[in-house]
């Protein structure tokens, strides 16, 4: 009887299975035949990688897949050298700044006013909002209440707000009700800088912004610098910055508080009402000198000249002026010392 073998081939999942009918004597020899799966997968054509998109971005949403995204992004915090309402408060305290200042500093920033101020209903953080944007009413664009000491002047009820309002000269007087002591009162204040005071401003007649007019060369155009905080010696706790000084080219000179020059050592980082303090690398000129060149260091990162300008003094014989360009960078600020 001849030998009968019924194979049947079955792929199931990828998978042989042989059935021998067991009636039948089995062949010593078997054919292994290539049994090759014809199981196609389908695979998608596009791969798409998530992306996060910023919610300020408006370019398109798609990413090439050759394109190269940094695994880290990394935001600087940087502090407004404008912001005067940034205090000096603990030298534990470190914040990274942007280039060319990174470093430490300690600071207190008031918080921005809430993004809704403004829309005439007081809510949380608000203690007013009026809907205007009036900063001498009694409700401000911070949205708090008016008072003395915020910097607003208020409308028929301050005559000077200067935040400090301790009568320092060419300043406000406590209780924001009288302006300080200043030039133009018609009277002589020689301890902050006045020559002569005759209660006007009228050129010609002898005293003019409070200086004889008999002066050498330029000294009769110096315009004063007040500011109590720019004085080494001052405790004001207020981050200034000099990016708004004078018109490049103009003269200044150091008054009351402030000083009556320019220190020639270095003072010591964030006094002065600034990070980096600026003082004369240089001996101070005789009168005899008359416009001399000269530079000013600004300390920082225990570099006493991290940064440093070219300046013009001249000795004016009663006081000393500084033609004093815009600095590199903030927080820079020129100092005085008494």
């Amino acid at each position: 009887m001849a030998t009968r073998a019924i194979v049947f081939a079955h792929l199931i999942s990828g998978c042989f299975a042989v059935k021998i009918d067991t009636t039948d004597t089995l062949s010593t020899s078997i054919t292994t035949d290539t049994l090759t799966d014809t199981l196609t997968d389908t695979l998608p054509t596009t791969i798409t990688t998530p992306t996060t998109i910023e919610p300020t971005d408006t370019g398109p949403t798609t990413i090439e897949p050759t394109d190269t995204l940094p695994t880290t992004i990394t935001t600087p915090t940087t502090i407004d050298p404008t912001d005067t309402d940034a205090t000096i408060t603990d030298p534990t305290f470190t914040t990274i700044f942007t280039d060319p200042t990174v470093t430490s500093v300690t600071v207190t920033v008031t918080t921005e006013p809430p993004s809704d101020c403004g829309n005439g209903l007081v809510e949380d953080g608000e203690e007013c909002d009026d809907g205007n944007s009036s900063d001498t009413d009694e409700c401000p664009t911070t949205c708090k209440t008016a008072v003395c000491g915020d910097g607003f002047v208020r409308a028929g009820v301050e005559v000077c707000d200067d935040k400090l309002n301790d009568n320092s000269y060419e300043g406000c007087a406590p209780g924001c009700s009288a302006l300080g002591p200043r030039c133009g009162d018609n009277v002589l204040q020689a301890d902050e800088g006045e020559l002569c005071d005759d209660g006007n401003q009228t050129a010609g007649d002898g005293c003019n912004a409070c200086l004889t007019e008999n002066l050498p060369g330029e000294c009769g155009q110096a315009v004063a610098l007040p500011q109590p905080g720019r004085n080494v010696a001052s405790q004001v706790e207020e981050v200034e910055c000099d990016l708004d000084l004078p018109v490049e080219g103009q003269w200044s000179r150091f008054v009351g508080s402030a000083g009556k020059r320019m220190p020639t050592a270095a003072p010591p980082q964030f006094s002065c009402g600034t990070h980096a303090p600026g003082w004369l690398n240089g001996s101070e000129p005789a009168p005899a000198d008359g416009v001399v060149a000269r530079e000013v260091c600004f300390h920082w990162e225990d570099e006493t000249c991290h940064f440093k300008v070219p300046i013009a003094v001249q000795n004016c014989g009663p006081f000393i002026m500084y033609r004093l360009p815009t600095p590199p960078t903030c927080a820079l600020r020129y100092c005085g010392v008494d």
